[in-house]
C-alpha cells in the first residue's frame, strides 16, 4: 500500500473526499516530522513508537570505487506495538 491507496482508503472509511483525506495524511505527517525533529517520541497507543535516534556517521566504503566515505546513520527508530505485532502473526 502506497500514500494514494492509504489517502483512498481513509476516504472511504471515514466517509469524506479523497482532498479531505490527502490534507488529514499531510497535516499527520508533517506534525510528526516535527515532532521527531524536536526530538519528541511519538507513541501510537498499540500500533508503535517512533523515536528519534542520534547516533554519529560510521565510515563506510564505495564498492564501485573503493573510495572512503561516511554514511549517515538511521535517524528514527520504529518499535512496533503489541497490537499491530498480534494482527501480523495471526497471518
Amino acid at each position: 500500500m502506497n500514500k494514494t491507496d492509504l489517502i483512498k482508503s481513509m476516504a472511504s472509511r471515514v466517509g469524506c473526499t479523497e482532498v479531505v483525506a490527502r490534507q488529514m495524511v499531510e497535516v499527520l505527517m508533517e506534525v510528526m516530522k516535527e515532532g521527531l525533529s524536536d526530538g519528541n517520541d511519538i507513541v501510537l497507543q498499540g500500533f508503535g513508537t517512533f523515536r528519534p535516534r542520534k547516533q554519529s556517521f560510521r565510515a563506510g566504503r564505495n564498492p564501485r570505487t573503493g573510495e572512503s566515505c561516511p554514511i549517515a546513520p538511521p535517524s528514527v527508530r520504529f518499535k512496533v506495538g503489541k497490537n499491530l505485532l498480534r494482527a501480523m502473526n495471526k497471518r
